[in-house]
């Protein structure tokens, strides 16, 4: 499954709930009439009356919660679908879960520097973690640094900066 949101809080007194989008195409919430709802192991399918944006949020009115206090109970779950109903992305652009699993390659000495573990999305750019026997290393998704993603092969070839890799 593929987040795409987090019910933040209660929208009004009729359920409506504040989603903050996780997704780079919040106007995707319209285009569905149901979503899975996922709290750790428990899930719930809801189907989505009306979904629409307001400021940073989504603001989601669904068939099956008719007042705040149901909304209330809904905070803090993820909106998830199948990943299958994932927007296709530009070429060179990948979802979290396609990167995740790749193995790390320096691209001058060809060696392995383990398998990407984490996307980390943080303010200025995502950082990548890639775990390998020694520890974790933190590479910045940044071009300059990322030259060549191949998921056919399993490989995310990298061109680490200076003291990045010891």
């Amino acid at each position: 499954m593929l987040k795409i949101g987090e019910i933040v809080a209660p929208h009004g007194i009729r359920g409506e709930v504040r989603v903050l989008p996780t997704t780079d195409f919040p106007q995707r919430f319209s285009l569905l009439d149901k979503v899975t709802l996922r709290q750790g192991e428990k899930t719930r399918e809801l189907q989505i009356l009306q979904a629409r944006e307001h400021k940073n949020f989504v603001l989601i009115e669904f068939k099956e919660i008719s007042d705040r206090n149901q909304a209330e109970e809904l905070r803090n779950w993820e909106v998830v679908i199948p990943v299958a109903k994932a927007m296709p992305l530009p070429p060179g652009r990948y979802y979290d879960h396609q990167l995740e699993g790749l193995e790390v390659i320096d691209i001058e000495s060809r060696v392995s520097l383990g398998t990407l573990a984490e996307v980390m999305h943080l303010p200025a750019n995502a950082v990548y973690r890639v775990e390998n026997s020694a520890g974790s290393i933190l590479i910045p998704a940044l071009k300059s640094v990322i030259k060549e993603v191949d998921i056919e092969k399993g490989r995310m070839y990298v061109q680490p900066l200076e003291g990045m890799v010891e």
